[in-house]
């Protein structure tokens, strides 16, 4: 089977991607045969590699940005690196409207560090976390498939958490009033079984007091009472500098918070 043959009966099957591996196996050809092979293809601007050894099919209305959306291939990438992952902070904002605009890199989180890769006009940036736990996941539909996005409950305690990752404590305001009606409070409950931490929960109630959401700042509220909470502050990236200390949630508030009209 040739290359040019080997991609066409891939794109047949609804498939964009395949690893060195497969090819070998389609062409019966030892490494470096097939990778000069491959390699022809990319000249052509029929394949391109976001990663090695994985492979990307451009289909011609794609060849002009070098690559697929990320969305329709960073669920075979991390399958292939066999990492857990989802779609987060800016880049799930998009998938709930509350982004103002398209971010500049696609935002994943998976378990491990690793270096931020650019295919084409595309560019990705993985950030790593602890552990990543699959009820907290929606499944979104592509076109090449689904692909796993953070909840709109993780998306909020992960802003608060990481504000660094989403343009600072204005634009995690913004996003949070945006997202404010799709948050779900015995949802957030639930997500305070799974990720015990306190912290993000004070945020999270400021964060919504500030905004104005009494309800579910409410609920967060009743759920910490008879918890012992540790001051922290608004934003830990932050010079201390209180601006006040709220009693309610034991948050410094050590920078002014203006989000977006």
């Amino acid at each position: 089977m040739k290359a040019l043959t080997f991609i066409n009966e891939l794109r047949s099957q609804g498939r964009f991607s395949f690893t060195t591996a497969d090819a070998e196996k389609a062409l019966a050809l030892e490494k470096i045969p097939c990778l000069n092979a491959l390699h022809r293809l990319k000249k052509n601007n029929l394949i391109v590699s976001p990663a090695k050894g994985f492979y990307l099919i451009l289909p011609p209305e794609y060849q002009v940005y070098g690559c697929l959306p990320a969305d329709m291939f960073i669920p075979d990438l991390m399958r292939y690196w066999d990492l857990s992952y989802y779609v987060g902070f800016l880049s799930a904002a998009q998938y709930y409207g509350a982004a103002h605009q398209k971010p500049q890199r696609f935002q994943v989180v998976t378990l491990k560090n690793r270096s931020p890769t650019h295919c084409g006009r595309i560019h990705i940036e993985f950030i790593a976390k602890k552990q990543i736990d699959k009820r907290l996941l929606k499944k979104f539909n592509t076109l090449a498939g689904v692909i796993d996005v953070a909840t709109p409950e993780l998306l909020a305690a992960d802003l608060v958490s990481s504000p660094q990752h989403a343009a600072g404590i204005n634009n995690v305001a913004t996003i949070l009033s945006d997202l404010a009606e799709t948050l779900d409070a015995k949802k957030l409950l639930e997500l305070m079984q799974i990720n015990t931490e306190l912290f993000w929960v004070q945020r999270l109630g400021w964060f919504l007091e500030f905004l104005g959401v009494e309800d579910l700042a409410n609920t967060l509220y009743t759920a910490l009472e008879g918890k012992t909470l540790h001051w922290v502050r608004l934003a830990s990236r932050v010079p201390y500098n209180p601006i006040e200390r709220n009693k309610k949630w034991h948050v410094i508030v050590n920078t002014t918070v203006e989000p977006d009209e």
